[in-house]
């Protein structure tokens, strides 16, 4: 029992096509399929959530002149000169640690508006949202606020060890509060 040669084409033919659309398939999986180099992975959002830091968008604004030189044409313009500001070790007094968000802003804020001269830090280390306050060189300077933040309701106050910040130019006043009841001619 052979094959013919008719028999033998068609059976040659037939293979070819059966090639050819197991190729084509094959491609078309291959092309939109999860693997493709053209389409982005799919992650879970806490992959990101986990090293994301606020604190690294934070913007310091450093306050300088637009002629810093000591003189102008022969004259001293200004004796007063401040030091650029400094990053060291210190200490500060962290008044919250939670893992909400909304409320550590809401403690901030609060605290913004009760002291207005000190400096008030959000420090995110993951899962947790730190309110840190002051920049001191020693523990004594900050063991004296401390007492008066816990008798102004801070009650659970402590000082920590932190990089502080020295010769921070002055802080910007707190813009005034905006009327959204009231109605304009």
């Amino acid at each position: 029992m052979g094959f013919t040669v008719d028999q033998m084409k068609h059976c040659i033919v037939y293979i070819l096509a059966l090639l050819l659309i197991f190729s084509a398939v094959m491609f078309a999986q291959s092309s939109s399929g999860s693997d493709s180099l053209y389409t982005p992975r799919k992650e879970r959002l806490s992959t990101f959530e986990r090293s994301f830091k606020p604190s690294f968008y934070d913007t310091e604004v450093y306050l300088y002149g637009k002629n810093d030189s000591s003189r102008t044409f022969g004259k001293a313009i200004d004796q007063l000169t401040s030091a650029p500001p400094e990053t060291l070790q210190g200490f500060r007094i962290q008044i919250l640690a939670t893992n909400n968000f909304d409320d550590a802003n809401t403690t901030r804020n609060t605290f913004s508006l009760t002291f207005p001269e000190l400096w008030v830090y959000l420090v995110f280390e993951s899962p947790t949202y730190k309110i840190r306050v002051g920049d001191f060189v020693n523990r004594s300077e900050a063991k004296k606020l401390l007492e008066q933040f816990q008798s102004q309701g801070f009650k659970t106050s402590w000082i920590v060890p932190d990089r502080i910040i020295r010769n921070q130019p002055p802080k910007p006043p707190i813009p005034a509060a905006i009327d959204s009841t009231a109605v304009g001619n």
